[in-house]
């Protein structure tokens, strides 16, 4: 598993308890044989994989949720339950048959393999959404393994402000990006979590806790690419 330098010298709290983002790793792939054709969904959508038990406003599509902030009536990863009813349940993969990495991404949501998902449920049980999806090969239709398309229910705000040096937008209520930039976590912010969604990000990034990195590890998952963040 890669995990990408920061370039700086941690400090002891950081060495100690780091934090993540995850994506998964081209590099793994290409390593295994795998290339650039597309995957192919063949049934299913994310059109109605939006939160539920929301009013949404239905010419802005989105609602003000408990926490103040805006949420979308859309399939974006918002650390909330969504709609998995009509999510594709079979999936035509490209590239040479090849063993694939437990993580992987298609239709900008995550899929994860049997494996990987006895891992999450072991940190943080019945806490995120799972929806089963063959994948077949793109060659000859031949199967490949059952993955499950991956929600996380975690939502969080837990950037620090007095130390991060990315722009905060306060109208907005949301934290943007720029180059060179920083997010600092506050670890009592997300203290006994694994995996969240931060809720004042606008990407859709899944963020992750150093134990989940280590039950990663211990369980030899492949195919995860971990960006180390700051902490305080």
């Amino acid at each position: 598993m890669a995990v990408e330098a920061l370039g700086h010298n941690p400090s002891a709290e950081e060495q100690e308890m780091p934090v993540y983002t995850i994506t998964d790793d081209p590099y793994y792939d290409e390593a295994a044989g795998g290339n650039d054709e597309v995957n192919e969904i063949l049934d299913g959508d994310f059109k109605e994989a939006f939160p539920i038990g929301i009013d949404f406003d239905p010419g802005v599509r989105a609602a003000f949720y408990d926490d103040g902030m805006i949420i979308h009536q859309d399939a974006r990863y918002q650390g909330l339950p969504v709609d998995m009813s009509g999510v594709p349940k079979k999936i035509r993969w490209g590239g040479r048959k090849r063993a694939l990495g437990d993580l992987q991404m298609t239709a900008s949501h995550f899929l994860v393999s049997l494996k990987l998902r006895d891992v999450i449920e072991r940190l943080e049980p019945g806490v995120h959404q799972f929806q089963s999806t063959e994948i077949i090969w793109k060659k000859d239709n031949s199967h490949v393994a059952d993955f499950f398309w991956f929600n996380p229910c975690n939502r969080i705000d837990a950037i620090d402000k007095d130390h991060s040096t990315h722009p905060f937008k306060e109208k907005a209520g949301k934290w943007d990006f720029v180059d060179g930039g920083k997010y600092v976590v506050s670890l009592a912010k997300i203290a006994g979590k694994h995996i969240w969604v931060d809720s004042r990000t606008y990407s859709r990034g899944v963020w992750v806790s150093e134990g989940f990195y280590k039950a990663a590890e211990e369980a030899g998952i492949k195919g995860i690419k971990f960006s180390r963040q700051k902490v305080i």
